[in-house]
């Protein structure tokens, strides 16, 4: 399952969603203005930008956790 956090007006965030949407890849959006528990996660895990794309909850793997719209890491999920 891949997670996407993000936050409104977040121009990365909507780009990465819009990718994965075209793509025909499932995700489930977390925002986290509205949910400050996943806000707090991401901070544990020491993310700092957003989007914050996880796969399976792996946070600490860096090969399934990324920050930023990164189209050469969403591509390798197709």
């Amino acid at each position: 399952m891949i997670t996407v956090y993000s936050k409104p007006r977040c121009m990365q965030c909507e780009f990465t969603k819009i990718w994965l949407n075209k793509n025909i890849i499932p995700f489930e959006a977390v925002d986290i203005e509205a949910n400050p528990g996943a806000f707090e996660l991401l901070k544990h895990y020491g993310f700092t930008s957003l989007p914050v794309v996880v796969i399976d909850d792996e946070f600490d793997n860096p090969n399934k956790a990324w920050t930023g719209f990164q189209v050469d890491r969403l591509e390798t999920l197709l």
